[in-house]
């Protein structure tokens, strides 16, 4: 057997390698395992494969576990091209763009939790910086279950340049920090054009990247526990912005 490609090029389970293959995004073959039942979403997997002049490789189960890691196949994964980041510019465009910046999140798990919930909340993008940080990579797009094959991800040298630039664009900046004397459910902030921003697992926002916020805001919770997850604190802020997003104009 070839040796398994690395790590970042296998994409892996029907959901995320369709959703790949939707998007136009690169890839360099497909393999299914043998012996399968046929279902609509392997005969579309199979459909796309084939107009994109993808090649179709049929694998033992067995084979396809090793090249996974053991992983939740369910049958199907893909070598994928690297992937390719959207400029700053492109998720900032059309009317009233809602876009998330990430402060140093560093947990594939994190960023794939949180390119699912910005699909879900409508969010235009992600903005991620370079260094210190997690990219786009085949963990990620797996947690993501296809959503990262369809929210763009924008990667930055300088993430308070790239927040200068938004804000020069329209966008109010909010960051999201446990310890704002303002919350979230009361500011008049939390609608588009916004951008949020959420800081890293372990120290949250960086003071440079603070100050460059126009104002930051807690999540109000009644537990002993100090703080949420910061997946779970990016879901219920994305998800308060869709919600005022679909209020009446005059409400």
């Amino acid at each position: 057997m070839a040796p398994r490609p690395p790590e970042e090029d296998i994409v892996y389970g029907r959901r995320p390698v369709l959703e790949m293959l939707k998007a136009g995004r690169p890839v360099e073959r497909v393999m299914l395992a043998q012996g399968m039942a046929p279902s609509g979403v392997l005969g579309e997997i199979r459909k796309r494969a084939q107009e994109a002049s993808v090649p179709i490789r049929m694998l033992p189960k067995e084979q396809i576990e090793r090249l996974v890691g053991g992983g939740n196949h369910q049958g199907v994964c893909a070598v994928a091209g690297r992937y390719r980041y959207t400029p700053l510019d492109d998720l900032l465009s059309g009317e009233a763009p809602a876009v998330l910046f990430l402060d140093g999140v560093t947990d594939p798990h994190n960023l794939g939790s949180l390119i699912r919930s910005a699909d879900s909340a409508g969010f235009n993008g992600i903005v991620v910086p370079a260094h210190r940080s997690v990219g786009v990579t085949s963990s990620v797009r797996r947690v993501a279950a296809g959503a990262a094959e369809v929210v763009p991800v924008a990667r930055v040298k300088n993430l308070s340049q790239a927040i200068e630039d938004s804000k020069r664009k329209g966008l109010w900046i909010l960051g999201m920090d446990e310890k704002a004397t303002d919350d979230i459910w009361t500011t008049d902030l939390a609608v588009p054009p916004i951008g949020l921003v959420l800081g890293s697992e372990d120290r949250g926002i960086s003071r440079l990247v603070r100050e460059h916020c126009d104002s930051t805001v807690r999540i109000p919770h009644g537990g002993r526990i100090g703080s949420l997850n910061v997946a779970v604190a990016g879901a219920v802020a994305m998800f308060e912005v869709a919600r005022r997003r679909a209020l009446p104009a005059n409400l």
